[in-house]
Parts: C-alpha cells; sequence; structure tokens
C-alpha cells in the first residue's frame, strides 16, 4: 500500500474520526488481529459468528495503528479511555466500509485490474493467468479463493504501484455481489469463465445466475475488454449485451482462441491453438482446456503473442483440491473436492472415465450445495451419469448424494458396489479400508462437505504403510 493516510479512510467511508489525526499514515489494512503488522488499520467486521470489535486491543498489541469500527457499538466507550494513542474511525457499516476504501484505492493505483467470474474454473484460471503473465510483466493475484466483499479489498490493499497487473476472483452466491465487487474492482478485463447451475439456492435459476454473473457489464473501465467462452451460450448472451470489445475462446471455429487437435494424456493435455501454436497442460480435466484458452485470450488481449505464450504452461500446478492427482504407493487419489455443482462433477466424471487405470475406478461423491429447489433432481442426473462413466465402487457422502446412490442403482449399478455415508469424518475410515492395490480414487463434493478429510485419510494411511514396507525390505 502506498501514500495513503487517515484522510483517506474519512474521505471513501464518510468516517468519523473518534481520535488520532487525519494526517497519519498508514502501511495496510487487516481484519485479522493475529496476522496484524506494524502501521495496519484494522477493520473491526462482524458477521453471524465473529465480531472483530472483541479483538481491536489485540490488533493494536500487535502492532495496528488504529481501528475502524462500526456504530453502536457499546465497547466504543472504552475503546476511547484505552486506546486513546491510536487512531479510531467510526462508521455505519465496516464492511461496506472496507469495500469503499478500496474502491478509493484502486482508483489511485495505475495498476490493469483484472476480474475472472464464472461458475466453474475461476481460481484455476486466476492461478494461470497470473502463472503465465508473470514472465511477461509484475503482477500480483488474489490469494487462494479471496473473492468475495472480504477478500477482493484485501487483494486490492495488497496491489501497489510496483504491480502492472492484479488478477482479482469474483464469487457470488446472492443477487449484487457482482455488482458490488465490479464497482470496486473496476476491471479493465473481465474473464468469463463459463455458467451452470450454482448456487441456486440464492440466486433462484440459471437464468438468475445469467443475470447475476453480467453485472459486471456497468462496472468496467473505459475501453474494458470482455474474454468470454465462445462455446457457452450464456456466456455468449452476456457477451452480447457487452458494448466493448470482446475476445472469444473455446473450441468453436468462430472462437478468436480456439483449441484443436486436443489429445489427453494421465498428465493432461496436448494442443494446438489456432492450428499452429502447440500448448502442453499438466493438468486433468478438459475443462482445464478452456481455462488455458481463456488465459491465453486474457494476455494476448495485452499485447503478448500466443507463439510466445504457448510454453508458458508446462510447469503449472492447479490450485488444492482443484484436479489435484496424488499417488500414494500403488494408489492414485484426484481430489477434486474444492467445490462442486452440476456441470463440474458432469466435467470431472468424463475426465475419471476417459483415464487410463490399471485397476478399479472409485468415485468418492459428496453434495452439491447450494441447489436449493433442484438439489434432489440434479443429484439424480448425477447418478445417472454415473454408470456411463463406468464407476466401480461408490462411496456417497451427504443426505443429498443419497438420491445419487439410489439413481446409479436405478440405472443398473449393483447395490454392492455402493455404500452411502453422512459425514466426510465417517466415510473417511470406511473407504480407505475398502481400497486395493491400483484403485484410482476421483474426490468430488462441495467444500462444505469436507471431503480433504477422506483425502487425509487415505493418504496418511497408504504412507504409513508405504514407509513400513520400505523398512522391512532394508532389512532384507
Amino acid at each position: 500500500m502506498n501514500n495513503i493516510e487517515v484522510s483517506d479512510i474519512l474521505q471513501s467511508t464518510c468516517g468519523k474520526l473518534l481520535l488520532g489525526i487525519p494526517e497519519s499514515r498508514i502501511t495496510g489494512v487487516s481484519t485479522d488481529s493475529r496476522g496484524t503488522k506494524n502501521g495496519e488499520i484494522f477493520f473491526a467486521l462482524k458477521g453471524d459468528n465473529y465480531d472483530g470489535h472483541k479483538f481491536i486491543k489485540q490488533a493494536i498489541s500487535n502492532g495496528a495503528i488504529g481501528a475502524v469500527i462500526s456504530s453502536n457499538q457499546e465497547a466504543i466507550y472504552l475503546l476511547l479511555q484505552e486506546c486513546n494513542e491510536c487512531i479510531l474511525i467510526e462508521v455505519e457499516d465496516t464492511l461496506k466500509a472496507l469495500g469503499d476504501f478500496a474502491k478509493l484505492y484502486r482508483n489511485r493505483l495505475r495498476t490493469n485490474f483484472i476480474a475472472v467470474t464464472g461458475s466453474n474454473g475461476k481460481t484455476t484460471t486466476k492461478d494461470m493467468i497470473y502463472h503465465v503473465l508473470r514472465n511477461f510483466n509484475s503482477v500480483t493475484r488474489s490469494r487462494k479463493s479471496f473473492n468475495n466483499f472480504i477478500g477482493v479489498p484485501l487483494t486490492i490493499f495488497e496491489t501497489d504501484i510496483t504491480h502492472e497487473f492484479c488478477v482479482v476472483e469474483m464469487g457470488t452466491n446472492a443477487p449484487g455481489e457482482i455488482r458490488r465487487l465490479s464497482e470496486i474492482i473496476f476491471p479493465d478485463f473481465t474473464v468469463l469463465t463459463n455458467i451452470s447451475h450454482s448456487h441456486l439456492e440464492g440466486l433462484g435459476s440459471i437464468e438468475g445466475v445469467t443475470n447475476e454473473k453480467a453485472e459486471f457489464i456497468g462496472n468496467m473501465a473505459e475501453n474494458g475488454i470482455l474474454i468470454a467462452n465462445a462455446d457457452d451460450h450464456r456466456c455468449k448472451q452476456i457477451a452480447n449485451r457487452f458494448n466493448g470489445k470482446v475476445i472469444s475462446f473455446g473450441f468453436n471455429q468462430s472462437a478468436d482462441i480456439k483449441a484443436s487437435n486436443v489429445k489427453r494424456n494421465n498428465s493432461g493435455f496436448v494442443f494446438k491453438v489456432n492450428s499452429a501454436n502447440i500448448v502442453k497442460l499438466p493438468v486433468l480435466g478438459r475443462h482445464n482446456v478452456y481455462n488455458a484458452l481463456a488465459v491465453m485470450a486474457m494476455c494476448n488481449a495485452v499485447g503478448i503473442s500466443l507463439e510466445d505464450i504457448c510454453d508458458k504452461f508446462i510447469d503449472f500446478e492447479p490450485p488444492p483440491m482443484r484436479m489435484e492427482k496424488r499417488i500414494y504407493g500403488n494408489i492414485v487419489v484426484i481430489n477434486d473436492g474444492y467445490n462442486s455443482n452440476p456441470s463440474s462433477m458432469s466435467a470431472a466424471l468424463e475426465e475419471f472415465s476417459q483415464l487410463t487405470v490399471p485397476g478399479r475406478r472409485v468415485l468418492v461423491c459428496g453434495d452439491m450445495l447450494e441447489l436449493g429447489d433442484f438439489a434432489e433432481s440434479l443429484h439424480r442426473e448425477i447418478g445417472a451419469m454415473i454408470v456411463s462413466a463406468d464407476i466401480d465402487v461408490l462411496f456417497t457422502v451427504g443426505s443429498f448424494s443419497r438420491f445419487v446412490a439410489e439413481e446409479a442403482i436405478a440405472n443398473g449399478m449393483p447395490e454392492e458396489r455402493i455404500q452411502s455415508h453422512e459425514t466426510s469424518e465417517d466415510a473417511s475410515s470406511y473407504v480407505t479400508s475398502q481400497l486395493r492395490k491400483n484403485d484410482t480414487v476421483l474426490i468430488k463434493g462441495s467444500r462444505g462437505m469436507k471431503l480433504e478429510n477422506v483425502a487425509r485419510k487415505i493418504e496418511s494411511y497408504f504412507s504409513k504403510k508405504n514407509e513400513k514396507s520400505s523398512a522391512l525390505l532394508n532389512l532384507v
């Protein structure tokens, strides 16, 4: 963060300075008292299960120069008594103030902001853009999946005058969130990966998802560019509503950046781009070819040639729990458990069915959350797909995934090859105990199902088993 004073917070948030002087400089912003650094200002956020106002003293003791607090807090009087040498700013809503301050800071930067949104692939695409673009420019990005009203401002605050580009992820599960996030980011580029049945509980329908994803249109920078999926008709609908420049990507021959001659292997894909340039992508999942095409379109939009981009994917590693492949002795685990919706589940099943495996295909299928009234029917659709995906053993986790099991049985999968569990804690030991030599396991479900518990149990058991085998061999 560069050249920011307390007065800038007051200006952007309409805050009231209770303690301190407006000319005081701040070095950064914190929302977590445990990680607060010297010179930062602490925003005391309040949620359903936490209240940052309880940790203001801890933040100050860790080096914060002061805090931004919500109005009508009973603690204000005590803070005025105990923190008389720090900065104290009162605002109506600390979460809104965080975004308003981020908006002011973003507008002072000359950095080009790239917003990545869509139903699937946001984090992987964001990380791929960073991975490729850093070969040519100074670039920063959102940490992990920092894509909400807290994560987006924090990403902006971590950007400084040395960064030519900042890649930010925009997520949503309720109407109006993309509008607000894009208002804060004011993107120079927006990358639209795809639109599918996700967050239906909050957005109501696929039309609601489409309308929500389109809310960035009114908040693009002048001469902003949209990077859109040419094979997704809902993305094309949004692109048609956008008045600026659109660069499309996909397999469709009408796309500006298009893939052809796609060949799969057990490590990833090799394909041609615009019939000339060869890309080697070391990531499982055909959907990741789309993500790579989006990256190429984005980097090409800033003047980097396709020829220079194509060899930059070779050492890319996906974010954790996104088609993450690990080998534990004779067991292969593909952990795609970060999140799930019907389209990403379908894509994972398609990829799994195409892999060459030495033994059984084992699927650990967790609930797809936030589907609202469509939950049962969409889970049943997945159950029908499982039979054609050549799954040998199915473990379901969660109440909705029982519909997956029921439909798999109805479509011909033997009942004895299916086991259902309510939680990942219940499933982890049982799944591990049932695995055999040369099994390949796909773990897929929504983040709330905590399927990493299953992955960890498999890793722990088979890693220890291999250590014992190695020790015995060394004794021979």
